[in-house]
C-alpha cells in the first residue's frame, strides 16, 4: 500500500492518531483509508470526510472494556443491552465519542461511519457504508474468500456489502457469538435489494 502525499493531507493531527493507535493499528487505518478512497468515487463523497472517518474508525480499539463502557456511558450514543454485551464492537461507539471530544469532529456522517463500522446499520449513509466495507476489504487483511468479495464490491457495491455482512454473520455464528439485529437487518435490506 502506498498512499500519495496528497491522499494523506488532512486537517487531522496524524501524529496524535498514530500515538493513540500504535504502529500496527495506525498502518491498518492507513490501509482502510486507501480502500475507502478507492471506493469513495462511486458516491462523489467529500474526501476530507472519508479521510477523517477512515483514520479515526479504530481510535478506541486499544481501550479496555471498562474504559470503553465509561466512555459510552458518558455520551449521547444509546446502545442496547445486547450491543453492550458484545465487547469487541464497543470500540466503534466509543471511537465516535473520542472523535468528537478529542478531535473536534462534529459532522454526523463521520461520527455515524465510526459508530457503525463494526455492526453496520440498515439506515447508515454512504460514508458509513464505505468505511464498513473498506475496513473489511483493506489490503492488510487476508482470509479465504476475501479476494472474491473485493472483486464483487468493485463490480456491484451493494452486492459486495451483502457479501461482507453475510460473511461477518457466518463467522459470528461459527464462533457461537451473538448476532446484533443491526447486522441482520442490514443483511436483509441488502438481500432484498439484490433480488
Amino acid at each position: 500500500m502506498k498512499l500519495e502525499q496528497e491522499e494523506l493531507k488532512t486537517e487531522l493531527d496524524l501524529e496524535k492518531i498514530k500515538e493513540k493507535l500504535g504502529e500496527k493499528r495506525y498502518l491498518h487505518s492507513l490501509s482502510v483509508l486507501n480502500s475507502a478512497l478507492n471506493l469513495a468515487h462511486r458516491f462523489n463523497l467529500n474526501l476530507e470526510k472519508v479521510k477523517k472517518a477512515a483514520l479515526l474508525h479504530d481510535i478506541a480499539k486499544n481501550k479496555e472494556k471498562d474504559e470503553l463502557l465509561t466512555i459510552i456511558k458518558n455520551s449521547n450514543w444509546i446502545l442496547d443491552d445486547l450491543e453492550l454485551s458484545i465487547i469487541p464492537v464497543l470500540h466503534a461507539p466509543a471511537g465516535a465519542v473520542i472523535a468528537q471530544k478529542e478531535f473536534n469532529i462534529d459532522d454526523d456522517e463521520i461520527l455515524e461511519a465510526i459508530r457503525y463500522h463494526t455492526l453496520g446499520h440498515p439506515k447508515m449513509g454512504n460514508l458509513a457504508k464505505i468505511i464498513y466495507a473498506a475496513d473489511f476489504i483493506a489490503e492488510d487483511r487476508s482470509f479465504a474468500g476475501l479476494d472474491e468479495i473485493r472483486s464483487k464490491i468493485e463490480k456491484n457495491f451493494e452486492f459486495g456489502l451483502y457479501l461482507i455482512t453475510s460473511h461477518i454473520i457466518k463467522y459470528q455464528l461459527n464462533q457461537n457469538n451473538f448476532i446484533h439485529p443491526y447486522s441482520n437487518d442490514l443483511r436483509n435490506k441488502l438481500l432484498k435489494r439484490s433480488d
